[in-house]
């Protein structure tokens, strides 16, 4: 049986979709799980923030530790979830575990500061904190890069409402 020449094409174009289509998720789960890691890890801050103020330092303490665990618990996430067999879909996940792995390095900073028992350690750890820090801008671009690349390898696109919000091509 021989399939008409519109069919093939019809075929063809559903094909194309479905791998666009699963790009544009892939990257939509990513952003998603950025997201719910914001929302807790700042709840989880302002926590260890009056913590500390209050000087409560085993509950500072049992709070950082469970930022760092978040964190690392969406790394794991990431590193479990399966890239799309797309155009650019491998540098994208190890531009996402590369990001979620900062992020992790962020919080295990900050759990060591928390657990600082005198003032040159948590001079030290401030220090260490701050450096990592300093490196923000260049972790979340170079996520960011990886991720424009990705949409336009794959035809969707990345648009902007204060934070990153995905539109897909076909809209």
């Amino acid at each position: 049986m021989k399939l008409p020449p519109v069919a093939v094409i019809f075929l063809l174009m559903a094909l194309i979709s479905c791998k666009g289509k699963s790009a544009f998720e892939y990257s939509e789960t990513i952003v998603r799980m950025e997201n719910e890691l914001s929302a807790d890890i700042t709840k989880a801050y302002l926590k260890v923030t009056e913590y500390l103020e209050l000087q409560q330092k085993d509950s500072a303490i049992m709070i950082s530790q469970q930022m760092e665990l978040l964190a690392d618990n969406k790394l794991k996430e990431i590193q479990k979830l399966e890239a799309p067999h797309v155009k650019e879909g491998d540098h994208f996940k190890k531009a996402a575990v590369r990001y979620f792995t900062y992020i992790k390095t962020i919080y295990s900073s900050f759990n060591k500061f928390t657990k600082a028992a005198t003032e040159e350690e948590r001079k030290i750890e401030r220090e260490r904190l701050a450096r990592i820090i300093k490196d923000k801008l260049e972790a979340t671009g170079a996520m960011q890069e990886a991720q424009k690349k990705f949409a336009q390898a794959n035809n969707f696109k990345i648009g902007k409402t204060g934070k990153e919000k995905l539109t897909s091509g076909d809209e």
